[in-house]
């Protein structure tokens, strides 16, 4: 294998046990392990170990078959508990837009981003499920292009409330009494098909100014959310399909691509495949990526044919955590160049500064 001459990005994906539903047999874990916070600041750390750049975390409103039986944290408020614990990694929760506002999740975010010393991300997905609606009431389900379109305001919203607080606006004098400069607070007088926000946010302007925005490509409607991210996330698929995809990315204006893929790694291609297929028949899994079976040089080497078709990196997803993390660690990580990238989540990931748009107003 031809050595890269840069870093490639790389995440990886937190599941209980491992992206596939029979992984917690596979180690003979009990599934009551997932319901403790050190259970997941182990993981993160072994991810942390093996190199990645940021770690995220699944959520969704119903139970799936990988934590049916061991349930499942809201992925925000896991990840500020994870978040201290663990001091280069960025961290990414899930945040479902689909029947929630974008106002708490915005301060959630921002809260994260403080307690990690700006190392925050957030990842909104979108629910059709039809038993998700009546958990709120408040609508029916939607169709893909309607939850696109919610989710390109959800991400708009974000981005204002964040904006709505200038970074100087905490001026904390105590001559005056005045702990706020309210002319550095502003109302971002949204008003969208979905959502009708004022602002401003209750929290002050994270420290990386806009956390970055994670999207997880699978249809057309979802590429047009991606347009609208900093990095999108495109299922493993043909390096047909992955060019095609890229090239479309690219032209909307996606700073960063990555390819998402379930990784089972062993000594031997024959040898991940076999544990493969002990597993599916434990337990088949419905996974929505082509599956990487082979050694950690063959993964680095896919890495970087994926690289050379327009991608940034990856975002992987270990098969089994108690198998996968360590190898991912021992003989995968070595084999790229250079050290893992430090300092804010947008530094890490090479994104340029968040400007603010409502100093870029004032100013003009």
């Amino acid at each position: 294998m031809t050595a890269p001459t840069s870093r490639p990005v790389l995440g990886i994906a937190l599941e209980p046990f491992g992206w596939h539903p029979a992984a917690f047999a596979e180690v003979g874990a009990d599934p009551l392990e997932a319901t403790s916070a050190e259970h997941w600041v182990g993981l993160a750390r072994s991810a942390e170990a093996a190199a990645a750049d940021f770690v995220s975390f699944e959520d969704s409103f119903s139970l799936t078959a990988r934590d049916r039986l061991s349930g499942r944290f809201d992925a925000t408020l896991l990840a500020a508990r994870v978040g201290p614990a663990v001091g280069r990694i960025g961290l990414v929760p899930t945040v479902t837009a689909t029947h929630t506002e974008p106002f708490h999740a915005s301060k959630a975010i921002a809260t994260l981003d403080y307690v990690s010393g700006g190392r925050a991300g957030v990842l909104p997905s979108t629910t059709g499920a039809p038993a998700d609606a009546p958990l709120f009431g408040r609508k029916a389900p939607q169709d893909e292009a309607s939850r696109a379109a919610e989710a390109r305001e959800y991400i708009e919203v974000l981005r204002d409330l964040w904006d709505s607080w200038e970074d100087e606006a905490v001026i904390k004098d105590v001559s005056t009494g005045r702990y706020i400069d309210r002319d550095r607070l502003h109302y971002i007088d949204f008003q969208g098909e979905n959502f009708s926000v004022k602002g401003p946010s209750i929290t002050p302007r994270p420290p990386q100014g806009r956390p970055p925005v994670i999207v997880r490509v699978g249809d057309g409607a979802s590429e047009t959310v991606a347009a609208d991210a900093d990095v999108a996330l495109v299922p493993a698929a043909s390096d047909e399909q992955l060019a095609d995809t890229a090239r479309r990315l690219r032209a909307a204006g996606t700073p960063l691509l990555l390819v998402d893929v379930t990784v089972h790694l062993a000594d031997s291609e024959r040898t991940a495949l076999r544990r493969i297929d002990k597993l599916d028949r434990r337990e088949p899994a419905a996974d929505d990526t082509v599956v990487f079976a082979g050694t950690g040089e063959s993964l680095a080497a896919t890495v970087e044919r994926w690289r050379s078709l327009g991608f940034d990196g990856a975002r992987l997803r270990p098969g089994v955590n108690a198998i996968d993390l360590p190898r991912l660690r021992a003989a995968f990580a070595p084999l790229l160049p250079g050290a893992p990238r430090s300092g804010t989540l947008r530094e890490i990931l090479g994104l340029a500064p968040a400007v603010n748009r409502f100093v870029t107003v004032k100013g003009a």
